[in-house]
């Protein structure tokens, strides 16, 4: 290739990454310009950025916020994030069960299943 060539394909090239904002008046007129050039559509809306919609929680991050209620509930020893019948829940363990404890701790937590393990004691080693 020869130098103008050259030149006029860096030309094209970098008119082509850079695109416009569609305008209102393209926007009320039907415009297709922001599709095609792969920037979004001015929307009236100066300043504003679109809602974020909420993915919901994980387990982790459903235990993380919960762990401190459910480690003060007098007799919970540990927390932890397991499988109960092939799906993830929350596991809960107990020095020891009782009706008080069954009635303190949830049965679910943000959708995920809690199971109360009793384990004893736990002491370091």
């Amino acid at each position: 290739m020869n130098r103008q060539a050259l030149a006029l394909f860096a030309t094209v090239v970098s008119l082509a990454a850079c695109g416009r904002a569609q305008t209102r008046d393209d926007a009320a007129a039907g415009s297709t310009a922001a599709v095609d050039s792969g920037t979004t559509p001015d929307t009236g809306h100066a300043g504003r950025t679109p809602p974020v919609t909420n993915a919901p929680k994980t387990i982790d991050a459903v235990l993380a916020a919960h762990n401190d209620s459910l480690m003060a509930v007098p007799g919970v020893v540990g927390t932890a994030v397991g499988r109960c019948r092939g799906a993830p829940c929350i596991r809960v363990l107990v020095t020891r069960t009782s009706d008080e404890l069954r009635r303190r701790i949830p049965r679910e937590l943000e959708g995920f299943p809690v199971q109360i393990d009793v384990t004893g004691p736990i002491v370091p080693r």
